[in-house]
């Protein structure tokens, strides 16, 4: 399983891996004050999003590859 995590900072909201976290924050992505909302884990990027939509009370996530079709 990944650990998924969302960050909001004023620039928004970020959601990644645990591991990129780090990294985003050296680079500036994320901002050293911001605030995690929630963790997810889950097994795939697209099942962690379904997750996320639900958290944040957004619209059910739809993957890329449907909105195409």
């Amino acid at each position: 399983m990944i650990i998924f995590e969302a960050w909001e900072d004023e620039n928004g909201i970020t959601f990644t891996t645990r591991e990129n976290v780090v990294d985003f924050k050296y680079k500036n992505l994320i901002s050293n004050d911001a605030r995690l909302l929630h963790q997810i884990e889950a097994s795939t990027y697209e099942e962690a999003m379904v997750q996320h939509h639900i958290k944040m009370k957004w619209e059910p996530y739809i993957p890329l590859d449907e909105i195409a079709t």
